[in-house]
């Protein structure tokens, strides 16, 4: 087991990507701290939450509810770690939200809002677990962006932003935190089918459409985006740090725009 007896905390665990991180984990021997706004998953399929499925893989797992805008979640999260775990070995920021529109139609509310989800929130986890990551002897930092930290997608004006500004905190947080021996990668996950990614794409003639522009002809899993995770937070990856790995199918290889 490439993850045995790390321990790993997730924001966002609940659902999608976070949940589909927590148990690749797992599976790999880690145990896992799931924060989130909810405790159940988004998904009316999944009637076990993370915490409960990472249990039956025979991990330990511990849910604390977190809102990553808010300094008080963030840091309570992190002590909840170290205290029920003595540690933090692995650190993945991946909670999100969309509030899509243009510039000129996004309200400063719904701006400030997307950036204390997918920016400040990454900033306080990261900093408040840089303490416990130095005491771990293979500590890491995965950063869940996005394909769209290359590209701007039209009508997404903050999130495109945003992911492009954690990837570039990914290569600033690898500089910064490299004397502690803390890796700091960021993954770049093309369409994933997620609960969310259902409901701002009801027309399905739109998931077909992403099936057709992946160079693969399908669209990619969470479990897809946790083994990319698995491999990042292992010693496989012992000589990657500041990279932005693209998990996309191969879709900002052709045509992105067509």
């Amino acid at each position: 087991m490439r993850l045995e007896d790390r321990t790993v905390v997730i924001t966002g665990g609940a659902s999608g990507i976070g949940r589909g991180t927590a148990i690749e984990m797992a599976k790999e021997g880690a145990d896992v701290v799931v924060g989130d706004v909810r405790e159940t998953p988004l998904g009316a399929d999944e009637d076990e939450t993370t915490a409960e499925v990472v249990r039956d893989l025979g991990r330990d797992a511990v849910y604390c509810e977190c809102d990553v805008s808010k300094e008080a979640d963030v840091r309570a999260l992190i002590e909840t770690a170290g205290e029920e775990f003595g540690g933090i070995d692995i650190l993945v920021n991946n909670a999100a939200i969309n509030l899509r529109g243009r510039v000129e139609e996004l309200s400063l509310e719904d701006w400030n809002t997307m950036i204390g989800v997918l920016l400040t929130g990454p900033f306080m986890g990261s900093k408040f677990a840089v303490p416990y990551l130095r005491e771990s002897d293979q500590p890491r930092i995965i950063n869940i962006s996005s394909q769209v930290a290359f590209v701007a997608w039209p009508g997404n004006a903050a999130y495109d932003t945003l992911k492009g500004a954690l990837s570039h905190f990914t290569r600033q947080m690898a500089v910064d935190l490299a004397e502690y021996d803390i890796r700091v990668n960021a993954i770049c996950p093309g369409p994933i089918r997620t609960k969310n990614a259902k409901e701002e794409h009801r027309d399905y003639e739109i998931s077909h459409r992403y099936d057709e522009k992946t160079l693969t002809s399908f669209t990619g899993e969470p479990q897809d985006i946790g083994r990319a995770a698995v491999f990042l937070a292992s010693e496989d990856a012992r000589y990657i740090t500041g990279h932005n790995l693209l998990v996309d199918g191969g879709w900002l290889a052709g045509d992105f725009y067509s």
